[in-house]
């Protein structure tokens, strides 16, 4: 290749690791985003933890108000039917202990149901937490080590922007507009040529065409437009012949030697 092709190709790969550095800085800020995100998701949690446990508490109190109510009732009708008069009387205080026990069980299986839920609860607060404490050291491990990382890529990103300055001084007007208005609806200006056929679309080359690129012709494909170049350096290397099979050898110097013999001697 000449130095002006070389140029091109160059600048072609420098394009396109400004392009990838572009999009790996400008996907920095989304990832610690993302980070950030899932930190105010797990901030919800463990809140949401916190008034679940509170609510539970808060219904044990109940519970245990409604059980002292009942016991004061069991208290109260077991004095009144110390007193009472008739059978009538003393049956329907009996009644109404009998339902106050029932209603004390009822708030006792409840109460412990609560405590049951609280505990599952607890478990689970503590579980998010632990995961909150996590996520919040590595989402600092990850801005700290984005800032370098930032940092550095800007540093390569001014550099090759520097190189791809030098490079472009060095390509002649014409081609460098014909270059950038590809590179700019194909993403990449130039394809390399191998095996008679477009790397970047696949398609087979007229034989003119192939030679006059393989020649140092800068033409565009028929198929992707983008400008062709051939580099002899990348060319694979072609593979060596199958050696011959057991007595494959001596047939073809017999069958050859047959040929000559069999050939009419001059002036017969």
């Amino acid at each position: 290749m000449n130095d002006e092709l070389l140029a091109l190709v160059h600048l072609q790969e420098t394009d396109q690791n400004i392009l990838r550095l572009r999009e790996a800085i400008a996907a920095l800020p989304k990832q610690l985003a993302a980070h950030e995100e899932k930190l105010v998701k797990q901030k919800a949690a463990v809140e949401q933890g916190d008034k679940a446990i509170k609510e539970e508490e808060a219904k044990r109190r109940r519970f245990e108000s409604d059980l002292k109510d009942q016991q004061q009732k069991i208290v109260k009708f077991r004095d009144q039917s110390s007193s009472v008069k008739t059978n009538e009387q003393y049956h329907a205080l009996q009644h109404e202990i009998g339902f106050a026990e029932a209603e004390i069980r009822k708030i006792e299986d409840r109460e412990l149901e609560s405590m049951e839920r609280s505990e599952q609860l607890e478990a689970q607060r503590r579980a998010a937490r632990e995961e909150l404490a996590d996520n919040t050291k590595l989402v600092e491990r990850e801005k700290e080590s984005s800032r370098f990382t930032s940092a550095e890529q800007q540093k390569q990103l001014e550099a090759l922007t520097v190189e791809r300055t030098k490079l472009r001084t060095g390509i002649d007007e014409k081609i460098l507009a014909n270059y950038d208005r590809i590179a700019g609806s194909r993403g990449t200006g130039l394809a390399r040529v191998e095996g008679q056929r477009c790397l970047a679309c696949q398609m087979h080359l007229r034989p003119q065409m192939w030679n006059q690129v393989r020649n140092g012709d800068l033409l565009p494909c028929e198929s992707c437009g983008r400008l062709l170049y051939y580099d002899p350096g990348l060319e694979p290397i072609p593979e060596p012949p199958p050696p011959p099979l057991p007595g494959e050898s001596s047939r073809r110097k017999k069958k050859v030697t047959e040929e000559i013999t069999d050939e009419p001697r001059p002036g017969t």
